[in-house]
This record gives C-alpha cells, sequence and structure tokens, in this order.
C-alpha cells in the first residue's frame, strides 16, 4: 500500500492508496506529527513492536518529500543505502511538509497463523444465563400487585433476590399484555435482561474470549445445548502502541485520551470478532454474556482502567478480583443490557488468562506435579498440584514474537518456521511454502539448537567465525557463516540471517523464562527430575520443538515425552467459565489461592537470570526428525 501525505492548509492530509484499489482515507495531522501517529489514527495496519521507541526497526516506510531528518535510532537500524532510497522508521520520521510514503516491508500486512482451540476439561452445563418460562396471573380489581410484584411471584424461588434494569422494566407492562401474560425471561446472573412472549425463541448465546497481547480469540456458544457454534480471532491491534505490555502501559499513561485509543482498539477488535460469529447465525443482542480472559494489563485496558501504576514500584494493579460490568459500558456491542465478565487475576502481571490455564488444565484439582508455561512476551508460569501452586511472571520480551530480530516476524507465510540439520546443511520449512522473508519465533529456537548442536555457537551463545569453527563442522555450515554491518551472523536463506545480536535476544528470553521456572522449583523444593509433566500453553508453545526448547534451556531437561502442548488454555478456561457457575467460582477461588511469586524480590533472581541466559553444555532430550 502507498501513504501519500499534502499539505493542506491547516495541517496535513494523509492520504491511503490500498494496492488492490484506489479508496482512500485521509486525516488532518499537526507538523511534527510522527508518521506512526497518523498511519495509526487512521487506522493503517503497521507494526510497531518497540512502541515507538525506536529499537523494533519493524515499522519501516519509504518516503519522499519534506520530513525530518534520520534520527540516530535509524541510522542504527538503516544502513546508508537504505536510507538514500527512502527507508524510514514510520515512528522516528516527523511530518514537515508535503511528502509521499510507502510501506517498505509486507511482512507487518501479512496475518498470522492464529491459535484457536485448546484443551479443556468437560463440564457440566450451569451457565450465568438463564431462560425461564413463566405464566401470569390475570391483574384483577381485588388484588394490590404489580406487574413486577407478580412477575418475581411467577418466578417461585428463582424470583428471590432479582433485579430489573430500568430499559426492561419500562417495556415490561406492554410487553406482559401482549403475551397474554405468558412469557420468557431471560436472566444473566441476578438481572432480569429481557421479557419476551412466550412463543418468542430466540437463540440463547454467550461469548468466551480470550484478550491476548498479540491476538484475540473469541467463540460462540449455544447456552442451551453448550455446543461451540462459530470461532474467530483477529491480531490485537493494540500492537501499533507496542508489541509488551509495558509499551502499552506507557502509552495508555500519557493521557486520558491515550488510554481511550488503546481501549477503543481492543473493543474494536472484539466487536469485529463478534460481528463474524453472528454472520448468518443470530443478531449481537442474542449475545447474553461475554467472558473475557487476559493478562493484568489487556483486562484494564479492555475495561478502560488505566493499568498506569503496574509500571511503578511497588507494581500495583487497580483491581484483580472479579470484574462484571454491562457490555455497553465500555463498548462491546452484545445485547443491549448483556454482560461482561473478567476472570479475577492471582498477582500483578500474572492475570485472567493463567486462571484460565489453570481451570483447562485442572491443575488445581490434579496431584501430578506439573508446570505450565505460557512462553509470550510476558511468560507466565505456575508449578505445582492441588496440595500447593505457585505462578510468577517473567518479562521474556518480545523475541519469540519476531521484535528486535534482525529478519524476525510473526508466524506467517513467507516465515522460517522449522530449521533443520540434515545430510550436513540446515533445511529451512517456510510457511506457505513460498520464498523465506523472515523468520518467526519456532524457527528461531530451532536455529539456536541448530548452530548449538553443530558446534558453531558455544554455551555463552558467542557465534564462531569460520576460522574457529571445530574440525568436524561441514563445510556446507561453516561457509553460512557471514559478516553484516560488522555484526558475526549465520545465513538461513536467501537474505534471511540470525546474527549474534539475535542470539543474544534469544538468550535474554529464554533466561528469563527458565530463571523464574527455576525460582518457583526452589521454593516448592524440587527438581526437574520430579515433574510430571511439562504444559506448555499459548499460540507460540503449541508450535515449539519439545527438544529444541529443551536443548537452549527454555525448558527444564526432562525427557520430551514429558512435555505436552494444551494450545489456547487461555480460551479454554474462558470457555469453562461461561458454560458453568461452578467453573467459574472454581476460577475465583483459584486466583485467590494461588501463590504469587514477584520474582524480581528474590534476593538472588539477577544471578539466576545471568546463569540460566548460558546455554546448556550437552544435549537434553532427544531429537525430532526434520520436516519432511
Amino acid at each position: 500500500m502507498s501513504i501519500g501525505v499534502t499539505d493542506a492548509g491547516t495541517g496535513f492530509s494523509v492520504e491511503v492508496t490500498y494496492a488492490e484499489g484506489n479508496s482512500t482515507l485521509s486525516g488532518r495531522f499537526a507538523p511534527g506529527t510522527s508518521l506512526l501517529r497518523a498511519l495509526v489514527e487512521m487506522g493503517v495496519e503497521i507494526d510497531a513492536v518497540c512502541g515507538g521507541a525506536g529499537t523494533c526497526g519493524q515499522c519501516r516506510v519509504r518516503v519522499s518529500g519534506a520530513v525530518s531528518q534520520p534520527t540516530q535510532e535509524e541510522q542504527a537500524l538503516l544502513d546508508p543505502d537504505e536510507l538514500r532510497a527512502g527507508q524510514r522508521l514510520a515512528c522516528q520520521t516527523l511530518v514537515q511538509g508535503p511528502c509521499h510514503v510507502t510501506a517498505a516491508d509486507a511482512r507487518a500486512l501479512t496475518a498470522p497463523a492464529i491459535l484457536t482451540e485448546g484443551q479443556r476439561q468437560q463440564v457440566p452445563l450451569q451457565p450465568n444465563v438463564r431462560e425461564l418460562a413463566v405464566a401470569l396471573p390475570q391483574p384483577e380489581l381485588e388484588r394490590n400487585p404489580s406487574d413486577l410484584e407478580d412477575l418475581l411471584r411467577a418466578l417461585g424461588p428463582t424470583g428471590e433476590g432479582l433485579t430489573i434494569p430500568l430499559p426492561t422494566l419500562q417495556r415490561l407492562p406492554a410487553t406482559l399484555r401482549e403475551a397474554g401474560f405468558s412469557v420468557r425471561v431471560r436472566v444473566v446472573d441476578r438481572h432480569i435482561v429481557a421479557v419476551a412472549p412466550a412463543e418468542e425463541v430466540r437463540p440463547l448465546l454467550g461469548v468466551a474470549v480470550d484478550i491476548g497481547t498479540t491476538t484475540v480469540v473469541g467463540k460462540l456458544f449455544d447456552l442451551r445445548t453448550g455446543h461451540a457454534l462459530a470461532v474467530a480471532a483477529r491480531l490485537n491491534a493494540q500492537r501499533a502502541f507496542g508489541e509488551d505490555v509495558i509499551s502499552r502501559i506507557q502509552h495508555a499513561s500519557r493521557s486520558p485520551h491515550d488510554l481511550h485509543a488503546l481501549q477503543e482498539r481492543v473493543v474494536g477488535v472484539v466487536n469485529e470478532i463478534v460481528e463474524e460469529l453472528c454472520a448468518g447465525r443470530a443478531q449481537r443482542s442474542d449475545i447474553l454474556e461475554m467472558v473475557c480472559a487476559g493478562n493484568t494489563v489487556m483486562t484494564h485496558l479492555a475495561a478502560g482502567i488505566s493499568p498506569q501504576w503496574l509500571a511503578q514500584y511497588p507494581y500495583v494493579p487497580a483491581f484483580r478480583a472479579p470484574l462484571r460490568c454491562q457490555a455497553r459500558e465500555i463498548g462491546i456491542a452484545i445485547h443491549e443490557l448483556g454482560q461482561v465478565y473478567f476472570l479475577p487475576g492471582i498477582g500483578r502481571f500474572v492475570g485472567g488468562d493463567t486462571v484460565a490455564v489453570i481451570l483447562a488444565a485442572g491443575l488445581d484439582t490434579s496431584d501430578k506435579l506439573r508446570l505450565a508455561v505460557d512462553v509470550g512476551t510476558n511468560g507466565e508460569i505456575v508449578l505445582g498440584s492441588r496440595h500447593r501452586l505457585l505462578a510468577c511472571s517473567t518479562a521474556a520480551g518480545p523475541a519469540f514474537e519476531g521484535a528486535h530480530i534482525t529478519h524476525g516476524m510473526r508466524a506467517a507465510e513467507g516465515a522460517i518456521d522449522r530449521v533443520d540439520l540434515v545430510d550436513g546443511d540446515i533445511r529451512c520449512h517456510v510457511l506457505g511454502e513460498t520464498a523465506a522473508r523472515g523468520v518467526c519465533g519456532s524457527g528461531l529456537i530451532d536455529a539456536v539448537a541448530v548452530l548449538l548442536r553443530a558446534g558453531l555457537v558455544d554455551v555463552s551463545g558467542r557465534l564462531l567465525e569460520p576460522a574457529q569453527c571445530p574440525p568436524n563442522v561441514p563445510e556446507a555450515l561453516r561457509s553460512r557463516l557471514r559478516t553484516v554491518r560488522g555484526e558475526r551472523a549465520f545465513l538461513l536463506a536467501d537474505q534471511v540471517v540470525i546474527t549474534q545480536r539475535d542470539i543474544r535476544e534469544v538468550q535474554l528470553a529464554k533466561g528469563a523464562i527458565a530463571a523464574g521456572a527455576r525460582i518457583l522449583m526452589g521454593l516448592l523444593g524440587v527438581t526437574p527430575a520430579e515433574l510430571d509433566q511439562i504444559l506448555l500453553a499459548g499460540a507460540f508453545g503449541n508450535f515449539l520443538r519439545r527438544d529444541n526448547a529443551i536443548r537452549i534451556g527454555l525448558l527444564p531437561a526432562v525427557q520430551k515425552e514429558r512435555v505436552s502442548f494444551i494450545g489456547n488454555a487461555a480460551c479454554a478456561g474462558a470457555e469453562m467459565a461461561l458454560l458453568s457457575n461452578p467453573h467459574r467460582e472454581r476460577a475465583e477461588s483459584i486466583a485467590r489461592e494461588v501463590e504469587y511469586v514477584e520474582i524480581s524480590a528474590i534476593p538472588d533472581f539477577q544471578d539466576l537470570f545471568a546463569e540460566e541466559m548460558m546455554f546448556p553444555a550437552e544435549e537434553g532430550g532427544e531429537a525430532e526428525g526434520p520436516v519432511r
């Protein structure tokens, strides 16, 4: 796509032209506005995983016209030839006059594969939404009731303690008489949200949503049968403000306007998902409840609550308890009186998504000692059994999402997602069976594991030069060692390399997660050998190759057979809480009883982190075969 910026007298008009058509969007922006902010406010999809700090290099564009001079950040990430060709970072480039901009990298515009399914336990169908058919007595002069009193009395014990919102009460008298006093009553929690004629049968629906930092997944359920009707997923549109939660906290803390912009983005994505779920099946007004699982920051932002103090010592969230609100209060477009329920959090950065994982995996009901890891920009880790559960969060950073990696990208078409050592050379698998354009997280871990096995990277993470390689290194591998901009690099595919800096980023990310797991095991007094199972949750974890994750030290050294994938367990846990009130209560109990561990407060955390940044000296686990 291309973006044209022209002088409009009172400001600047940004014109967006997509390659597949001539439709345009324009807006006015004050001089000094960054191209990134202009594009984001216009709804243009562009990645800025560092939140506009100029460190990730993902928001590359081509610019001609009146713009600011390249910053130091741009000069560090773009070589002189690229700058002369007009390549710039949108977050660093300020509009100063008429200019024309073209997206320089299609990677950011390629939709990734999004994991929508997760393992969960079967639950009895006891949703928080109920529909009751009742017949009311005809009004009589001799009695002195009200329509509402008669309705509650007809409901029997169920009617005790129910409230009726004003919009429902306003329609109640006419509805009762039009229906001949035979009606269906729809109740959400303790609120009568709808009264309709008995013969009027509408779908009774609910939605479970996983609001992830990177992706948002929604599932539509028939609350009469418990059957899933549809699933839909989108990238979290907040990513334009940064890939990690800290970047988004910083942006939201600037002003109420910026907080609203972040909330509006994620709510907009949820509403798009709802629209897709309902297409050809039902109306939005048929959805009476939505259950959301998200980390602490995502929950705050979705509810429009500032997470500012989570980024400042002593890192206090506004709330941890389950949050219930009317959907319309936060802009969710379902039934006008429909409710949204956010699963409770455990502590600081361990939120409702981790509660949902524990619920879905049954960690709180099993005697088995299990370690559950959700590998992402924030690595949530849970260890224990029904006897005791510990949880922590580690700032792994967005390296596994492709940020801060020279040719990093998400798991979309053109991404190298697997790397194998075959017959003395590497073999790369590319998503979409097309030419490689970058490497995603699973491919990055594979590549580092292969380099360790081949002896091209030592335990300290140093990538060797050709002359330093052991004699048994095949020539085909040796020939892939390069120098790129004065930095050691290894060629994976044509124009796709991993550099020494990329390997350091992997060490930082895996070191944080490994240190967190090690701290929890130390507190519980157990060793890796005592673990019955390691559970990998989340989209990234689902695509990891167990042996390679163990080889680089991301996971404890266990037999790979003890590592299992549980998929999108956060969404699965939200489903359980939507379909079963007893399991919703169980989720609330989990949030109260799991022990939160603030690993940054552990005296020797920094020493453990430094140790875990090193790669294991020996192979752990049995190598899996190459992709065929």
